[in-house]
């Protein structure tokens, strides 16, 4: 943590500009926005979405505190490096020490949203439901209120902070050990971007435990890099499964070639994605994955949605039916 100074920024973003502004047009790349909550589109500077006021600072025993430098340290160090692999097209481009930079990265963008600050305001709001589901009198509540007291915007920094120091230890080797994969999809089928980016899936059920953790098997991390590029972070089970594909794949047609269709339904999904995390050369991404990557990015941001096009109309259906998606996900009371 830092002392401000005059030189501190006064707005504070939780999406780095230089991230924003590959997805922006012209000289002064504008960005085109949709906002979830208003469901209004409109064009603007990178400059002004994705950050708030002294969002990272905070008052600590009478001392004004910040997070700001730190991170825009961070994000100066890991700028060339998603630059190199953006020119270079390939993931090939990065060594261990710039993976576990990233990996450091990563793991402060996945603390340093607006999002992840409304959850973290949540926990106490559940944990008084339910208290006052399970406490048998008004007494025992009143003892316990101390806990569950909803913070002030000061407090919540302030623990954040304490949080974020400790996030790259906490999580940096979750990112880490992933199978990272460079993703490619054409300017016609663009990749959107959200103010919380780091969007994850799973396609495994793993029942009451939840599957969205970063540890837990089969989870599938997405993060933008450009309209035409993004970056894959997945569970090293996805590439037992796509080598096991691939074994099989090569046995059946050496074997019964005819056959190859009847087990397989894209085989050559199953050898670009074995050369992809073999080379670090990009993945070529289908219109319906583009579908899919995208509307992470509208169900994880907690308000807005950037492109470099005004086409929201996914944005737009997906809160429609689901007006639950006006913010971003929130923890479950059950």
């Amino acid at each position: 943590m830092d002392l401000p100074s005059q030189g501190i920024a006064k707005v504070q973003h939780y999406v780095p500009q230089f991230l924003l502004r590959n997805f922006g047009n012209g000289k002064k790349r504008q960005l085109h926005v949709f906002d979830k909550r208003t469901m209004r589109t409109f064009c603007t500077n990178v400059r002004n979405v994705a950050g708030e006021s002294r969002f990272y600072d905070f008052e600590f025993q009478k001392h004004s505190l910040t997070m700001e430098p730190s991170l825009s340290e961070l994000e100066g160090k890991a700028k060339p490096i998603f630059n190199r692999v953006i020119e270079q097209d390939s993931l090939s481009a990065l060594t261990i020490e710039d993976q576990a930079l990233l990996s450091v990265f990563f793991s402060l963008q996945y603390t340093r949203t607006r999002w992840f600050r409304e959850q973290w305001r949540s926990i106490p709001e559940l944990l008084a439901v339910k208290l006052r589901q399970t406490l048998g009198s008004e007494g025992e509540l009143k003892a316990v209120e101390e806990y569950i007291r909803i913070p002030d915007e000061n407090q919540t920094t302030m623990e954040l902070a304490r949080f974020m120091t400790n996030a790259p230890k906490q999580f940096a080797p979750h990112f880490a050990d992933k199978v990272w994969v460079l993703l490619k999809t054409e300017c016609t089928s663009p990749f959107m971007i959200g103010d919380n980016p780091l969007a994850l899936q799973n396609q495994l059920d793993h029942g009451l435990r939840g599957n969205l953790g970063l540890a837990v098997r089969g989870i599938e991390i997405y993060f933008p890099l450009t309209p035409t590029r993004a970056l894959a972070l997945w569970c090293p089970s996805h590439e037992e499964l796509f080598r096991k594909a691939a074994h099989d794949l090569h046995t059946r047609s050496r074997i019964a070639p005819y056959k190859v269709a009847t087990y397989f339904q894209d085989p050559m999904v199953i050898e670009q994605t074995i050369v992809a995390i073999e080379s670090g050369r990009p993945l070529p991404f289908r219109p319906d994955n583009v579908t899919n990557f995208n509307s992470l990015q509208i169900r994880y941001a907690e308000r807005y949605v950037f492109a470099n096009k005004g086409e929201f109309s996914l944005a737009r259906e997906m809160v429609t039916l689901v007006p639950e998606l006006r913010g971003g996900p929130r923890f479950c009371a059950d």
